[in-house]
């Protein structure tokens, strides 16, 4: 079930966790435990909402665009070179 998450992340789709667990059929609360075990294990990481990182589409530089203001309380994954190996390891 932790590669199916990592897989959907790799394929650059937007989830909210809600939409993966009912897609998964799983707890939201499993989703969550599993996104957290994938940062762990260096799969993925946080996305720095600091600063605008483009990841928004809202084609600002700027720091603390008011897009990233507004999703302050969202948090944006990132997979990392390691997630897309192993990604791609689960889809041979």
């Amino acid at each position: 079930m932790l590669m199916k998450v990592l897989k959907r992340l790799a394929a650059g789709d937007r989830y909210s966790n809600k939409i993966m667990a009912k897609e998964l059929g799983i707890d939201e609360g499993m989703v969550e435990q599993m996104l957290m075990q994938l940062a762990q294990m260096k799969y993925i990481e946080k996305e720095d909402m600091t600063s605008c990182s483009g990841s928004c589409n809202c084609g600002s530089s700027a720091k603390k665009a008011s897009c990233c203001r507004l999703k302050s309380n969202i948090i944006m994954w990132k997979i990392t070179s390691k997630g897309k190996e192993a990604a791609l390891r689960v889809a041979k």
